[in-house]
């Protein structure tokens, strides 16, 4: 019998987790991390994931001390937090502050170690629940834990202006932190694909001109740097970012973003076009600057408040972009949704119609749906899945969208209007859930109840779902005025500039990077918010006057309810017309035709001169498949396309990414591409031919496809789509994955410029300092302090602090500040293609973004002999792979916190959960 290997605590937490991960792929085929083969013998048989603590489910929010009190909140509607219990520190005698009706949670006990509560609602009720003392933790002579970096008291001074006795202020800044920790990576990939867009025939720009761009100057400056005041370093800047910034236009490739220069011989429109362009890049700037640096001496450069303080000629045009998409919106709402509000009319007796338009308003653009606390989709999905096998039927392929929308605002109009009550006791039910199969049954549960009272309505819509019934309304005329909407509709003028200046970044992302920054952005405002509200409340009443910088956040329950606005009207934005004889160029490039052919000869194998009916079939299919996918998009923003080709012909790597795509996706993927499919085969040698077809993929493979194919004809069309599909995703995985670890390495950045500028304000030894001569030196300086260190990591830890000493002296001051420059400017991604083919082994993005690194960082410069080889450049060649001391060498900066020093140098350690696979 073979001896079992006997697994570490650490490896059988990880065996348990990527078990669980594997389950989820079977379950539903869900996107998880890449997960690395396991033996059998050692996969634990999964269990049911925990989502969030007992403590959390049983309605407990949050603990906060503030001298000698305690006070205990529970989740109140939403994300407000109930104040439930004072509670003396010295005596432990507790106080009720909830009315009977409001509270959620019954405090049982509390006691130097621990605090015994149960929940009155839902999870476990009346089961007593066990959670820590917070005081009990601290060690120390004040009831409130200090921080292990030891700048709680250099932050409350920034942010408030003094210093505070309690963990309240501290949480609240923490929020703010993690806003500018989000804005840090948005803007530093949004910087990095506006460089990269200036890629003229192959060749890349590798100048970051958006580093001169700056909101302190008007349009007016920038055109004309000689007629102004700037000096002569400066004006050279200027135009050398003028220069680039008139290349940037002509290569269209702003197209990409939908930004197009009016067709208009009126050079005052072409010009406000041009101004309004350099606006938005300028903000950008100015908020990397912001995010990126600290600024906090500056008042002007304040994230929070430079919009308002610089040129009002930024505002208008903040105005323009707002009022451009409101009024897209807005104009003719109901004429172009008559169709859908017709029908509703006709069904919703109990409502009058003016109220159905404004409902139906309220549901399409400003999405309030998505503020009830659950999901409509989800509650629609399950009561079909369940009970509505009619509605599934092919006969509703076409209309099936506009059916689901209509089924989806009865449900809205439901728990909006009708039984509010009902929306809040699911949302309960949720919150107390453990897991996800938990949440599952309770919307199962809600579906069934919500069946017998929709059946009827839900076939009455199917019923009204035919050509005929649609285009007859279509051609109705409708007695109501637009004016209707008049309370209803939002302009510029509803919103503050932040929350426009957040609107105006979302030009530059896609779907999925506008969700989650507008998700995470709202989830803090909502936090700052309950803070305030607290720290506001007769029971707590303590101080929270926020110094000038910062004053932005006193309107955080704005805010929140703006960005909510914002994340509805935001989308990605469709390329510009105008920009289509590049983007041709691009897509034929990435589909492996040579970039330096010329535009004529793209029009001719396009056609895209010529005029007719049915020759534009080879036009319309790159169209539709390539430059219309997101994905085609996203690479041509963070590659270059004729490069992407060639990383796609390493095997190996393509090999990689394909096995981290779940098996039953790639059995559909190897179904749908090859020809003559051997469904039987094992599944590795399915990876293997897709990864064999995207190596060899060329156009070629693709300028004989019709697209008004029959027949044979249409078999061969749908597998050349669903090749160009499979390649684009692969190649989307490999660099949207190294651009997510890129961003771990942009935020240990931010917080290292952040933070350094808290310490050298109790530090006298790093009052002279400059971070840029030397990247190492704050860590250096706070090992070389020991016992004498704020910094308990450092402090507490002489072991991990020698190891992080060894760390700092296997660097160097040049090869810290390199490695920095190539984080802040995505080289890996950059430079992915000239070392990737190099690796021996490629097992996760960690290793390739490392040694992409690691060779970035020993590159000669402009080959130029270097008398001293860089330490570990021979094993690094040697070994073909990236070298451990080396990834830890360059990240000594981050040293002073040590559980960011690990998690950023240790793979095991590294959070795969960042890594993406196709769902």
């Amino acid at each position: 019998m073979a001896k079992k290997n006997k697994m570490k605590p650490r490896e059988l937490r990880e065996a348990q987790k990527k078990a669980r991960q594997l389950k989820a792929v079977e379950i539903n085929n869900n996107a998880v991390p890449e997960i690395a083969a396991m033996p059998a013998a050692e996969v634990i048989a999964p269990v049911a994931e925990k989502k969030k603590s007992s403590v959390k489910a049983a309605g407990m929010k949050s603990i906060l001390v503030s001298e000698n009190k305690m006070y205990i909140t529970s989740f109140g509607k939403g994300n407000s937090a109930v104040l439930e219990y004072e509670v003396d520190n010295n005596d432990y005698n507790k106080t009720q502050l909830s009315s009977k009706n409001s509270s959620n949670i019954e405090l049982r006990g509390v006691n130097e170690v621990n605090i015994t509560f149960s929940s009155k609602h839902g999870f476990e009720s009346g089961v007593e629940i066990n959670t820590s003392n917070p005081t009990h933790r601290s060690g120390e002579s004040s009831p409130v834990r200090w921080d292990m970096l030891g700048l709680k008291s250099e932050l409350e001074k920034r942010f408030f202006g003094k210093t505070f006795d309690d963990n309240i202020h501290i949480q609240l800044i923490y929020n703010i932190l993690d806003i500018e920790k989000i804005l840090a990576v948005y803007v530093t990939n949004i910087v990095y694909a506006l460089n990269n867009m200036l890629g003229i025939k192959g060749s890349e720009s590798y100048d970051d001109f958006m580093g001169y761009l700056s909101a302190r100057n008007t349009y007016e400056v920038f055109t004309h740097p000689d007629k102004s005041s700037l000096s002569d370093d400066k004006k050279a800047n200027v135009r050398k970012s003028l220069s680039k910034f008139n290349v940037l236009l002509k290569t269209k490739r702003l197209g990409y973003f939908g930004l197009e220069e009016p067709k208009t011989k009126d050079t005052r429109v072409s010009q406000a076009y041009k101004k309004r362009v350099y606006h938005m890049l300028a903000i950008v700037g100015q908020i990397r600057q912001s995010v990126f640096h600290d600024k906090s001496n500056e008042l002007d450069e304040y994230l929070y408040s430079f919009i308002d303080i610089i040129d009002s000629e930024y505002r208008d045009t903040l105005d323009y972009l707002v009022d451009e998409r409101f009024d897209s919106i807005n104009k003719g709402f109901v004429q172009g949704n008559k169709v859908n509000i017709s029908l509703l009319i006709d069904m919703m007796k109990g409502y009058e119609a003016d109220d159905i338009i404004r409902l139906y308003y309220d549901f399409i653009v400003l999405k309030s749906q998505k503020n009830l606390g659950f999901s409509i989709k989800k509650l629609r999905e399950k009561m079909l899945e369940e009970y509505g096998y009619r509605f599934k039927d092919k006969q509703y392929d076409s209309v099936r969208s506009k059916m689901y929308k209509l089924m989806d605002f009865l449900l809205f109009c439901n728990y909006y209007r009708n039984d509010v009550v009902a929306g809040e006791a699911l949302v309960r039910k949720l919150r107390f859930s453990m897991t996800d199969d938990e949440k599952e049954g309770i919307y199962a549960d809600e579906a069934a109840k919500l069946w017998g009272k929709f059946r009827n309505d839900f076939e009455n819509i199917a019923d009204h779902m035919n050509g005929d019934v649609i285009k007859e309304l279509g051609k109705a005329d409708m007695d109501f005025d637009e004016k209707i909407l008049d309370s209803e509709k939002k302009n510029a003028s509803d919103l503050l500039y932040f929350s426009k200046m957040i609107y105006m970044l979302t030009y530059f992302l896609d779907g999925k990077e506008i969700n989650d920054l507008l998700t995470t952005l709202i989830s803090k405002f909502d936090n700052i918010k309950e803070f305030l509200k607290i720290m506001k409340s007769s029971a707590v009443d303590v101080e929270c006057e926020l110094t000038a910088g910062y004053k932005l956040f006193n309107d955080s329950q704005r805010i929140t309810n703006e960005l909510f606005i914002v994340k509805n009207i935001a989308s990605m934005r469709k390329p510009a017309a105008s920009a289509k004889l590049t983007m041709f160029r691009d897509a034929l490039t990435i589909l492996g035709i040579d970039d330096k052919i010329t535009d004529d000869r793209i029009s001719e194998i396009l056609k895209l001169k010529e005029k007719g009916k049915g020759i534009h079939g080879l036009r319309n299919f790159i169209t539709n498949n390539v430059i219309e996918s997101s994905r085609f998009v996203y690479l041509i923003k963070y590659a270059n396309a004729q490069k992407i080709r060639e990383v796609a012909e390493n095997e190996k790597v393509v090999m990689f990414v394909l096995g981290g795509i779940p098996d039953t996706q790639i059995e559909r993927y190897y179904k749908s591409c090859v020809e003559f499919p051997d469904m039987n085969s094992p599944l590795e040698a399915k990876r293997s031919e897709l990864a064999r077809m995207i190596k060899n993929i060329r156009f070629d493979d693709f300028k004989n496809v019709k697209q008004q194919a029959k027949g044979r004809e249409n078999v061969a069309k749908e597998r050349a789509k669903a090749v160009i599909g499979l390649y684009l995703t692969v190649m989307y995985l490999l660099v949207k994955n190294l651009v997510n670890v890129n961003a771990r390495y942009v935020i240990a950045i931010h917080c290292l410029e952040r933070d350094f500028g808290l310490y050298k304000e109790i530090i006298p030894e790093l009052a002279s300092k400059n971070l840029k001569n030397d990247y190492r030196i704050l860590s250096q300086t706070l090992c070389e302090l020991c016992d004498k260190s704020p910094n308990l990591f450092l402090k507490k830890n002489e072991r991990l602090r020698k190891c992080v000493e060894v760390d700092i002296n296997n660097a160097d001051s040049s090869m810290t500040r390199k490695y920095r420059n190539c984080i802040a400017h995505l080289t890996v991604v950059r430079e992915l293609k000239e070392y990737i083919g190099d690796i021996r082994t490629v097992d996760s993005y960690f290793s390739i973004y490392h040694y992409v690194m690691q060779r970035c960082i020993t590159k000669r410069e402009d080959d130029i002999k270097q008398e001293e080889k860089i330490k570990y450049e021979d094993d690094l060649l040697k070994n073909h792979g990236y070298t451990k001391d080396f990834v830890k060498a360059l990240n000594s900066p981050f040293g002073y916190n040590i559980p960011r020093f690990k998690n950023l140098s240790i793979e095991q350690l590294f959070d795969r959960n960042e890594y993406l696979t196709e769902k």
